[in-house]
């Protein structure tokens, strides 16, 4: 089997999810990613990284444990549809609009009002 991530798609997928992490700016995960956008890691790297290798262990662990307590005819149909979803990822990412995203709304944008009683604002009448 062809790792699907070292095709064209995977490897657009791969820069686009580590693009739209590291603009997170949100910890370990969005400095790691900041590495591996500016060159200077790469994603295998991540398993060098003694916080992530716990935290997939962790849930890896965890993953196989409800896998395993699923009725056989159930894992059967997961195993079959893991590849086309997969494959459904990996193209969402590669095609995944990361300027969109990364994009901040325009300012001024008009808000929705949360009042739940009708009428005017409060903070509106003190203006």
């Amino acid at each position: 089997m062809t790792n699907p991530f070292a095709t064209a798609d995977g490897v657009q997928a791969q820069h686009n999810l580590f693009r739209v992490l590291a603009a997170a700016d949100d910890g370990a995960v969005s400095d790691f990613a900041k590495e591996v956008v500016a060159g200077r890691s790469t994603p295998r790297d991540l398993l060098t990284q003694q916080w992530a290798v716990e935290s997939v262990a962790d849930r890896t662990s965890a993953a196989i444990d409800e896998f395993q307590h699923l009725p056989e005819t159930e894992r059967t149909a997961l195993v079959g549809q893991g590849a086309a979803f997969l494959d459904e990822y990996i193209a969402g990412l590669a095609n995944l609009d990361v300027e969109a995203e990364l994009t901040p709304p325009p300012r001024g944008t008009a808000r929705d009002d949360d009042d739940d009683e009708p009428g005017p604002s409060l903070l509106r009448d003190a203006w």
